[in-house]
């Protein structure tokens, strides 16, 4: 999401995110429950990943390894290690010396934090949640004050969580949004579910859909979540969140714009589609789509920003199933 304002861009990196922990899709009352899929990765597991983004009106194509293990204690760790970009913007960059550019960019889209997994494969915690965040800080020119500003608009509280939100986002969408699933094929589900954002928590409209057996892989199940963000308290929630992260990056003695005025209408419509294997949640494909639509005064400005992940498992499995 981003207003005609340099600042309200990080709107668009720190939006809502698409099924957190405390946000799995509703399971109200439905006919005839089918048992509930569940996290089942052998561990440790480790599956290459390829995945191509639009954001921000940019492609670009990565791949990287998902690593699984277990965690002393109970639960699980997932790393992302072995990034690296394979097209920018339709060009192959594998070849030949990274320019500096591409070399920091890589850097920062690396600079994930270990997710921390609860033993259903939910989002527990992160780790090195910080040094990531000094890692990123440290390829921001120094030139004009830009790092000490941009420094300060992340250690806002708002800002902070977002970003803690923002991290597992992946991993929902890969896995966490659908533990503990129960509709039969052909079924779907909808309900009214809080969703917390940084400024506050507001109902979002979710729907789940099981569009039954995929054709092509053996034991694969087709799903769908959508979720719709809008209306009067979606608005002022957005205009909150982003009024916060103004604030702390205003010169000394100079109110920001006053956005609660500017931002006249906000919706969000975010959709998450999976191939995935129906006994162990282990994803094949997935694709993540986010499009958001702002009335900023009199201009209506659209956002949207598109992931398609794809999964090479190796033949052999990396572990016993548990």
């Amino acid at each position: 999401m981003r207003f005609a304002l340099p600042l309200v861009s990080l709107l668009f990196t720190a939006g809502p995110t698409l099924a957190g922990p405390t946000d799995a899709p509703p399971k109200a009352e439905a006919p005839a429950a089918a048992p509930a899929l569940r996290f089942a990765w052998p561990t440790p597991s480790r599956v290459t990943v390829t995945e191509r983004a639009l954001k921000k009106g940019k492609r670009a194509v990565m791949r990287y390894d998902a690593v699984l293990s277990a965690r002393q204690g109970g639960g699980y760790e997932l790393k992302l290690d072995n990034f690296q970009f394979l097209e920018m913007e339709g060009r192959d960059v594998t070849k030949g010396e990274q320019p500096p550019g591409l070399k920091a960019a890589t850097a920062l889209a690396s600079a994930i934090p270990t997710l921390v997994l609860s033993s259903d494969g939910q989002v527990e915690d992160l780790v090195g949640f910080e040094e990531t965040m000094e890692r990123s800080l440290a390829l921001v020119p120094e030139e004009q004050g830009m790092r000490e500003q941009i420094r300060k608009v992340l250690a806002q509280p708002a800002m902070v969580q977002a970003m803690k939100q923002k991290a597992g986002d992946f991993w929902n969408a890969w896995v966490g949004a659908w533990t503990g699933l129960d509709l039969a094929a052909g079924q779907e589900r909808s309900g009214t579910v809080p969703m917390q954002l940084p400024s506050g928590s507001v109902d979002s409209v979710m729907t789940v859909r099981h569009r039954g057996p995929d054709a092509d892989r053996k034991g694969a199940v087709r799903l769908e979540l959508e979720t719709v963000l809008e209306g009067e308290p979606f608005r002022k929630a957005m205009a909150g969140m982003v009024a916060q992260m103004a604030q702390g990056a205003s010169a000394p003695g100079k109110a920001p714009p006053d956005f609660d005025a500017m931002l006249k209408s906000a919706r969000r419509v975010s959709t998450v589609e999976v191939v995935t294997d129906g006994a162990t949640l282990r994803p094949y494909s997935v694709r993540t789509a986010h499009v958001t639509k702002l009335q900023v005064e009199d201009e209506l400005r659209e956002e949207r920003e598109e992931h398609e992940y794809s999964f090479a498992w190796p033949e052999r499995k990396a572990g016993k199933r548990r």
